[in-house]
Formats: C-alpha cells, structure tokens, sequence
C-alpha cells in the first residue's frame, strides 16, 4: 500500500471575501455555506438582534411617547385618549425589550416591537387630516432600519408585513385615493431599499463572520497535519474528562510517537517527515470514531482522546493504528520508506485530571519504546484496573 500526502487531511473549507479583490479585478465567489454553518451563522444574527433590542425598543417608545405629549401639549380634543392609547401598545411592546420567560425568537419579538409601535403612530396620526401621509416619512425611516438590525431579507419582510398592512388598511379609509397610492408607493419603495440594505449587511457579516472561523480553525488546528493543536485538544479533553468524572463514564487516552522520526529527516528530508505526520494523522482519523479526536503535543508526539471507551477497546483502537500505520509504504525523494510508532494507552480513574493522563499514558510510551518500538502498552494504572 503506497500513499503520499502532499497537503493535510481536508477540513471543511471556510473561504470568504468581497467579490472584487484590490484594483477592481474580479475574485471567485465564495461557496456556498454548509446547513451546520447556515445554523451557526442564524445563531449570531440572532445574537445581534437581542442585544441590540434593549437599546432600540426603548428608543423608539420614547419617540412614541413624545409625540403623544406633543400631541397633549397642541391641545387635541383627543389628546388624553391618544396618550393612554400609546402608552398601552408601548407597554405591550416593552415584552420584546428584554428577554423573559416567554419562550419567543428574537425575529418574533422584533415583529411585536414594531408592530406595537407603529400601530401606536398610525392610530393617533389617523386622527388628524391627512395625518396618516405626514407620518409616512417616519415609516419609510423605521423601515430602513430595520435593514439595518437584521441581515436577513425574509425576516425584515415578516417584521414589516404587519405594520405595512395596517397602514394599507387605514390609508384606505382615512386618505383620499391618490394620496393613499402615492403613501403606498414610498412604502414599497421603502420595503425594497430596506430588503437591499438588509442584504448588504447581511453579506458585510457573513464575510466578517467566515474571516472569524477561518482565524478560529487556524487557531485550533496544526496547520501541517491537520490535527488539533495543543491548546484545542486540551480544551476538549478537560471538557470530556469533566463530563466523564461527573457521569461516570469510562474514557481513554492514547499517546503517539513516531519511531526514529529524526532519522527519516536526516536519510529522507524534511518534506518526507511531514509526509509522514501527515499519514500518521489520516491513518489515526480512519481508526478513530466520530466521537474521538487526535491532537498534536508537538514535534513527532500525538494524542487521541476517546471518550466512552475502556482499556481493552482503547488497546485494540491504538493497535489498529499501530499496525495500519507500519503498513502503509510511503513515496520519498529517496525512494519508498516505511515508518513505525509506538504508542501508550492510559485510562481515566475516579479522581484523575488531564495531565494525570498525560503523564500515565507518556509513562506507557515510555516502555514502549525502551522495549523495542513499534508496539503498544498499557499504563501501569490500566493493567491494575483490568485485573481488578
């Protein structure tokens, strides 16, 4: 069996950017995006629009508010009523300020803000002449920022669909016929500019949100193999081992080294060794579950972390790895080469920590490789679990 691995093990691409790169030449659209980065990316957006909530319901109850006053101030025969009217809908809609118990997204509170809200201003401006097409301007300026809140097109066109209805509807009554068509055709001209601005800001924070996992993926990855880096697999296995300790559940660790790895740098060159960390790497992710993972220590050394798994299956795991791994035969500038690892298993006890294991598991590579190489062993503590 004959392999070279020239670059690392695929991961999920994460390429982004504007279309038109510097001096204006054209750049390749980026790919689409997978559902599980579809999902992600909803997830911020969503994020975005409740933090921003707080900040603008209040705002725009404020505003509200002040034209009732100012409505009072101007002496409406209404005036009061219209006051308390906009205080009832501004205190329905001050619900969707801030997160409570109700189990509602933040796309359905944007919804019943401004619907709320511009229910309050449509109702008392229908009181006036004609005060419906001087209180458009103010609905033409709500809508495009909405365009600015959310970057998503369709859930911009849900928020506004209400208010744009009631106002169709009150416009209808209140308006005389081409003042009504000519309101309704700044309102559309509006929903369209704010469905544009929608979309540009949703493509500004898709390419920003792609550039922060690009850095993510290059910060949690070894950029020559592929593995997990050092400080990422650390992370998770604390994470695991936490779950693990708290559960009751068994979990393991294997620790790899390649054997002589300093002399096929020496007798075949450097871009060799890589390869050859590249193989041991796509050969560990073949034998590994979905559930487990390998990083890289550093140098030639490596650890698979595998959750939910005992000494024996941990063993007989490792030993896949071991004997896929010395049979693969690997193309060189020197010729074909083989190569071999050694490997210990350590396996978590009731109060173990991380670098417990480690230090267990670095302990069974130890003898592993003082007693001949290319093979796999236990940590002491493993084999006195198994005999107890």
């Amino acid at each position: 069996m004959s392999v070279f691995f020239p670059h690392p093990p695929p991961r999920s691409e994460l390429r982004s950017g504007p279309r038109f790169g510097p001096f204006g030449r054209r750049r390749r659209r980026a790919p689409p995006l997978t559902p599980e980065q579809t999902r992600q990316l909803n997830l911020c957006a969503d994020q975005t629009v409740e933090r921003l909530l707080p900040a603008l319901g209040p705002a725009l109850g404020a505003c509200v508010l002040m034209l009732g006053v100012w409505d009072v101030l101007l002496g409406h025969p209404q005036g009061a009523q219209l006051l308390l009217l906009r205080l009832s809908l501004v205190a329905a809609g001050a619900l969707t300020w801030f997160s409570t118990r109700i189990p509602w997204s933040p796309t359905w509170r944007c919804i019943v803000l401004y619907a709320t809200h511009t229910a309050a201003l449509f109702l008392c401006a229908s009181t006036y002449e004609n005060g419906l097409m001087h209180g458009t301007p103010a609905l033409v300026a709500s809508m495009l920022s909405i365009g600015l809140v959310d970057p998503r097109p369709l859930r911009c066109l849900l928020v506004l669909a209400a208010p744009l209805l009631l106002y169709a509807v009150l416009g209808a009554v209140a308006l005389p016929a081409p003042m009504w068509l000519a309101g309704l055709a700044a309102c559309g001209a509006a929903l369209l500019l704010a469905m544009s601005l929608s979309r540009v800001n949703g493509c500004l924070r898709r390419d920003v949100w792609l550039r922060e996992q690009q850095l993510l993926d290059a910060c949690r990855h070894d950029s020559l193999s592929g593995a997990l880096s050092r400080a990422y697999v650390t992370e998770l296995a604390e994470r695991d081992l936490a779950l693990a300790l708290r559960h009751g559940r068994p979990l393991a660790v294997a620790m790899i080294d390649i054997d002589y790895f300093k002399g096929v740098n020496d007798r075949h060159g450097h871009a060799a060794g890589d390869a050859v960390i590249r193989a041991l790497v796509a050969t560990c992710l073949r034998s590994l579950r979905g559930s487990d993972y390998i990083g890289r220590l550093g140098g030639e050394e490596f650890v698979c972390v595998m959750p939910e798994t005992r000494a024996g299956e941990a063993l007989a795991c490792a030993e896949r790895i071991r004997t896929s791994f010395a049979a693969l035969r690997m193309n060189s500038t020197s010729g074909p080469m083989r190569c071999t690892i050694s490997i210990g298993v350590s396996v978590l006890d009731k109060h173990g920590a991380w670098g417990e294991l480690l230090r267990e598991a670095d302990v069974a590579l130890y003898r592993a490789k003082s007693s001949g190489r290319n093979r796999t062993l236990l940590a002491p503590s493993a084999l006195h679990g198994q005999r107890a």
